[in-house]
């Protein structure tokens, strides 16, 4: 009796751990918005950034942020991050400071990034998840460049997991044919 029960707990645990792995949304991939920074004066810059999150193991993830710096040149800088166990806390270590954030939709996030001393400095980010446009064109073979065929579409990357369990409205573990076409308008 004490090892069925000691395998029920064990299972239990192993089964627990898995679904909780699991849990973590999808952050790899480009994220792009706009920046806001209070400099040590008092004074507020506005400008474009970008994280692009390339690692992600569980809730651990890393990447490089890029933004425009003096002169317009592109400055890049390492981070690593993890996820918070709710799922929508975001955690940043950087170079010479700290950001904390979080999801604010399944394609929106909010960045807060602190730095103290003399550099002391405040940046808030909305970034936005990047859609990829592809194209395609096929032209006439006769030479006369007649556009015979073309198609655009949009998409972003997410993996599967995470969209049926955005598209389940209802949570009940099945996605039904209403629940697809409702998530799917949702996101066109």
């Amino acid at each position: 009796m004490k090892k069925i029960i000691g395998i029920i707990v064990l299972c239990q645990f192993f089964l627990g751990s898995a679904v909780f792995a699991t849990n973590y949304p999808e952050v790899r991939g480009t994220w792009g918005g706009m920046a806001t920074k209070l400099n040590p004066k008092g004074e507020t810059k506005t400008g474009k950034a970008v994280f692009v999150i390339n690692k992600q193991e569980g809730p651990l993830f890393s990447g490089e942020k890029l933004w425009f710096g003096k002169k317009s040149s592109v400055v890049k800088e390492a981070f690593s991050g993890v996820i918070g166990v709710d799922g929508t806390s975001l955690y940043f270590a950087e170079m010479e400071g700290f950001a904390r954030g979080q999801f604010t939709s399944p394609q929106t996030m909010s960045i807060y990034y602190l730095e103290s001393g003399k550099k002391r400095t405040a940046i808030y980010y909305q970034m936005e998840r990047v859609r990829f446009a592809k194209g395609f064109v096929a032209i006439d073979k006769d030479g006369d460049q007649t556009i015979m065929r073309s198609e655009i579409t949009t998409s972003y990357p997410l993996n599967a997991e995470r969209i049926i369990r955005e598209a389940d409205a209802n949570k009940d573990g099945k996605l039904s044919k209403k629940e697809w076409n409702s998530w799917k308008s949702d996101k066109g």
